[in-house]
């Protein structure tokens, strides 16, 4: 039994709070990212292979929970890509590893792609499945 979901985004103030929602679930992602699982994983960082699949999965995570429940507009996730980037740029914790390599410039703007490659991926199987579905 499915329950029809009524589109938020068409109320104005509900896209507002779409939009910082979105911001949320993504200073979220970066407290999880650079505090929490490097807390509890300690053996996988600073600098493992283990540490970037970690990124990838909470990266995949953040976008289907934000596509599920808060909002699917394509264009707020960019904004909140910047801001996780200049979280990163500002507060690098080390950035993985790549700061001994790398200014936490380079490595927040590769982040910001990579992440927006998998939004993109993420917000076109929803489409698919939409079309499948209807």
């Amino acid at each position: 039994m499915t329950v029809a979901r009524k589109k938020p985004e068409k109320v104005w103030g509900f896209t507002v709070a779409s939009f910082f929602g979105l911001i949320g679930v993504f200073v979220a992602k970066y407290l999880i990212d650079f505090l929490v699982l490097p807390a509890i994983f300690p053996q996988f960082y600073p600098s493992t292979g283990m540490a970037f699949v970690f990124w990838l999965i909470t990266s995949l995570v953040a976008t289907v929970v934000a596509m599920l429940w808060i909002t699917r507009f394509g264009y707020f996730y960019p904004v909140a890509d910047i801001v996780y980037a200049i979280i990163m740029a500002i507060w690098p914790l080390g950035l993985y590893g790549t700061a001994e390599f790398w200014p936490a410039i380079l490595a927040a703007l590769a982040a910001v792609v990579i992440l927006w490659v998998i939004q993109r991926l993420v917000l076109w199987i929803f489409i698919i499945v939409g079309f499948i579905t209807m």
